[in-house]
């Protein structure tokens, strides 16, 4: 008969006292003692919900129990013996104290648990199904807490993984965030809300604002996890999965109900920003529901040093950093925005292992617009996103113990998110495009959990998401008012399906210091349109067909941790992810941030080829475009991590290749075979560049953007490889360094080239003291990132990097709305004509044409004529950012945070983004807890 240390434990403790039955009360205690007490914080508040074990010599726990909300614990009947007793609770230095053999009772202790300085956080990402401590899981996995959230201005929750290694946070305007893992983001980034996808078909490649939509006050933690994990959450995790945790209702200790809550009140100087929101919570030991609000506001953004470095009338007109601002101030006109948000959790403690948990939350945007397209670069007269609004809801069951299994678990969930733009170009007299876009994503999951012996974990299960998607377009005459119904941005009507089928094995090789995991899914998509969904209202055809299509896909991922000693660690990671096309690489049309935009199946029968890359003087690749395929990322990495009591560091590296990446091209067309409509629209011939006009091809555009047309193509293979590295040293109970560095390097392998947005070397470093007693604490730190030459052809186009513009865009610019009101006529006495003159400079057209783009001249290139494109910027610029935060605890139940980010009022500009970071900023929050 099997007997473990615990049994043989319990046998010796009754027969010590079966043998000692007759013996007096005072030999009793002698041979057997109790452990009590209160657990508190520096201040003397109690510390609830601590964990305090007991172990013997050999390290196993015996006994065990939690502090009540008052800190107080009780463990009797410790026998005779040498043991351990240990405190534990997040957020705090664990505590020992050594209960030897002869001594007395350990009765009203009082045990004072410190800050902790070297924290370790767990995650239930990083292994579907499992809880995880980040310090030993294969992956680097950050994770950031409702804490850290709440300490520093938010305007988005991906903004929280700011400074976090191998992520990029990258804002188009200021009121989104599209989060960039490994050099990947959009819908190359997958996003989970409480493990449930929250990605959809009409996710954009490259930036997306979506995340932007789940308010950080309706999370509890948010955490990322860097490379491919398609076989464990399915397609769209090639960079990495961002899994946000919502916040938790608080269960009662009794049958009577206990009421908490929380009310955060906060503001920023930056961007003039206010804000509060607020959470109660009524639970007993069965059943907790939690409800809770947001609303904020954040007005135009003032950027390091007041200056805009992409401004329209720097990029066309080369106006200096004082000109603007003595014409526009020193703010951002447009980026301000209001948030607001409600939320609400249930869950329910049923009989025989069983509960349920039911999450509500709903969240707009309203006033958000993109800079980028506005004076941040473009000029157009509008460019906005509403509405902005999501509508999530999931259920969940679970039973554990039931036969085999350790557990099963089913969740049902409505994702709704609705997504509307309006669009103007240059002129008062361009049309107004209005898109309006609803995706009903209907999700249901099932998943179970067992084991084989102790050493064997298994998960297993099935998933599918039913998409629904509704989009309209309207398009309006300023001049009459009169709307016109056109193809709308993605076909009306159409259905977007995702199945999958999952396996994960984990097996302990050698307790304590091996073990592997292999997981693998099956995966199928199916795309659908129909064209009777798809008709004005006069019945005629917008131009969309029925057709279907599918993709499948198998993949896997697996990887080895060993412990090779108490502080030494070694992980090997292989893996294989992968993307089926979306919605918005099937369907889509209409402008984006390169131009207009259309599908690949729309240019097969014009006979359309593909461009060497997305920028206007694009030559082709010989290639025709085809139907679009999966895009597959294979992996691979190694990492090895040091822990000791005062140190823990960690560096992986890795190499992953990209095949049949999709991306945007520029479409051209032979030049005795142009079209006449692409896709319904009407196109016009852009005049060729010498280059392609020996190559004998064109390119095109519409009347609604003067850039060339673009597609989603598959082109070539992309290699990236990397590094990310963390340090956490305790210098003492109370000081300690927080530092980590990210490198990325990354090619197109064909044809060889820069990669698209690709992100610079960039570190974190901060020094957090935390005096004992204290209510008080303090971190400096600064994040600094290097330049980033590496810019390919799309990248010099882009508004938001290189700023590429021609005498012809400048003259285009001249004639338009944002320029009208600086002019006073010409020579010819008209307004509106390119002989007016602009008045903060006295120049013409021309002047200025002469001036920033003279012919003949090289400014970065050979200006040639008219339509040649010159890049404003060959590099982002590197930066160096100084920050500062204090924390004060008022009480026990109130605390601020007050935080001074960019001290140094530094002017900068994170890799991809459409505006300036916020210069000087100081942030106050103060919160009141219940």
């Amino acid at each position: 008969m099997k007997c473990n240390n615990k049994t043989r434990l319990r046998a010796t403790l009754l027969l010590v006292l079966a043998l000692h039955m007759n013996m007096g009360s005072d030999l009793r205690a002698e041979e057997s003692s109790i452990a009590s007490g209160v657990i508190v914080d520096a201040l003397g508040s109690p510390v609830e919900d601590a964990a305090v074990q007991i172990f013997n010599a050999q390290g196993e726990i015996v006994q065990a129990t939690k502090t009540d909300p008052a800190g107080a614990f009780l463990i009797s009947e410790i026998p005779y013996g040498a043991f351990e007793l240990r405190i534990s609770a997040r957020g705090f230095q664990a505590q020992r104290m050594n209960l030897g053999s002869g001594q007395s009772p350990h009765s009203a202790l009082r045990i004072v648990l410190n800050p902790a300085i070297l924290h370790s956080e767990v995650s239930v990402t990083a292994s579907r199904g499992a809880v995880e401590e980040i310090r030993r899981t294969p992956q680097v996995v950050n994770v950031k807490n409702r804490e850290e959230i709440n300490r520093r201005p938010l305007v988005t929750i991906g903004n929280a993984l700011e400074g976090t290694p191998g992520a990029l946070i990258q804002q188009s305007t200021y009121g989104q965030a599209s989060p960039f893992l490994r050099g990947l983001t959009g819908n190359q980034v997958l996003n989970l809300v409480d493990g449930v996808r929250f990605n959809n078909s009409i996710y954009r490649f490259g930036p997306n604002q979506y995340l932007a939509l789940l308010e950080p006050s309706q999370v509890q933690r948010v955490e990322s996890m860097l490379g491919p994990t398609g076989s464990q959450y399915g397609s769209d995790a090639l960079g990495g999965t961002i899994n946000v945790i919502t916040v938790q209702p608080r269960y009662g200790s009794g049958s009577g109900f206990a009421l908490h809550g929380e009310l955060n009140v906060f503001g920023g100087s930056a961007d003039a920003s206010g804000g509060a929101n607020t959470l109660l919570s009524l639970g007993n030991k069965r059943l907790s529901w939690l409800v809770g609000a947001t609303g904020r506001r954040h007005n135009d953004l003032r950027p390091g040093g007041g200056r805009d470095s992409h401004h329209a009338f720097h990029r066309y007109f080369g106006l200096n950093e004082t000109q603007i601002k003595e014409l526009f101030g020193t703010r951002l006109q447009d980026t301000g925005f209001t948030q607001l948000g409600g939320h609400s959790k249930v869950a329910l403690l049923l009989p025989s292992d069983q509960n349920v948990t039911l999450w509500y939350e709903h969240s707009e945007q309203t006033g958000v617009r993109g800079y980028k397209d506005l004076q941040g670069g473009q000029g157009q007269l509008q460019s906005s996103f509403e509405p902005q609004v999501l509508n999530f809801f999931y259920a969940r069951y679970e039973k554990s113990k039931l036969g085999r299994l350790d557990s099963l678990m089913g969740t049902f969930s409505v994702n709704s998110q609705r997504d509307g733009s309006m669009r103007q170009g240059l002129r008062l007299g361009d049309a107004i495009t209005r898109d309006y876009s609803r995706v009903n994503s209907y999700g249901y999951a099932i998943q179970a959990m067992s084991h084989i012996g102790n050493r064997q974990a298994v998960v297993f299960g099935s998933e599918a998401y039913q998409e629904h998607i509704h989009s309209a377009r309207l398009q309006q005459n300023p001049m009459t008012g009169q709307s016109t119904e056109k193809r709308a941005l993605y076909p009306n009507g159409s259905n977007y399906t995702t199945y999958g089928l999952f396996g994960q094995d984990s097996f302990e090789l050698v307790r304590g210091k091996l073990r592997t995991v292999f997981g693998g899914r099956y995966t199928e998509v199916r795309f659908e349109t129909f064209a009777e969904r798809n008709r004005d209202s006069s019945n005629r055809s917008l131009g969309v067909v029925d057709s279907s299509q599918s993709f499948r896909d198998l993949t896997f991922h697996t990887s080895l941790a060993w412990q090779m000693t108490p502080h030494l660690g070694l992980n090997a990671l292989a893996g294989r992810g992968f993307r089926a096309p979306n919605l918005n690489d099937l369907g889509a049309i209409g402008l984006n941030d390169l131009g207009y935009e259309v599908p690949a199946t729309e240019v097969t029968t014009v006979g359309g080829l593909v461009g060497t890359n997305s920028a206007e003087g694009a030559l082709p690749t010989g290639k025709a475009v085809e139907k679009l395929r999966a895009e597959k990322l294979y992996n691979s990495e190694l990492g090895i991590t040091f822990q000791n009591r005062r140190l823990y560091s960690r560096v992986n590296v890795f190499d992953a290749e990209l095949l049949d990446p999709i991306v945007r091209r520029t479409l051209l067309f032979p030049s005795n075979h142009i079209p006449a409509f692409i896709a319904g629209i009407p196109v016009l011939l852009i005049p060729p560049t010498p280059a392609q006009r020996s190559e004998n091809v064109v390119t095109v555009a519409t009347n609604l953007d003067s850039r060339a047309v673009k597609a989603f193509v598959n082109e070539g293979r992309q290699r990236f490889y990397g590094l990310e590295s963390l340090a956490q040293y305790s210098i003492s109970p109370n000081w300690a360094i927080d530092a980590n560095y990210t490198f990325l390097a990354g090619r197109d392998l064909n044809p060889n080239r820069a990669m698209r947005r690709l992100p610079p070397q960039q570190g974190v470093v901060s020094l957090r003291f935390t005096p004992s007693g204290s209510r008080l604490w303090m971190e400096i730190g600064g994040t600094l990132a290097g330049p980033q030459e590496r810019l390919n052809g799309g990248d010099l186009g882009d508004e938001r990097i290189g700023a590429e513009r021609s005498r012809r865009d400048i003259s285009a610019f001249f004639l338009g709305a944002r320029v009208s009101p600086y002019l006073r006529a010409g020579s010819d006495g008209l307004i509106g004509t390119s002989d007016d003159i602009f008045s903060p400079t006295l120049e013409t057209l021309s002047q200025i044409q002469d001036r920033v783009l003279p012919l003949g001249a090289i400014v970065n290139v050979k200006i040639s004529d008219d339509n040649t494109r010159v890049p404003l910027f060959l590099r982002t610029a590197g930066y160096f950012s100084l920050n500062l935060s204090v924390g004060i605890r008022l009480g026990e139940k109130s605390s601020l945070d007050f935080a001074v980010r960019n001290l140094l009022d530094k002017n900068y500009r994170i890799h991809g983004s459409g505006v300036d970071s916020p210069g000087i900023n100081l942030y106050i929050g103060y919160r009141f807890r219940f």
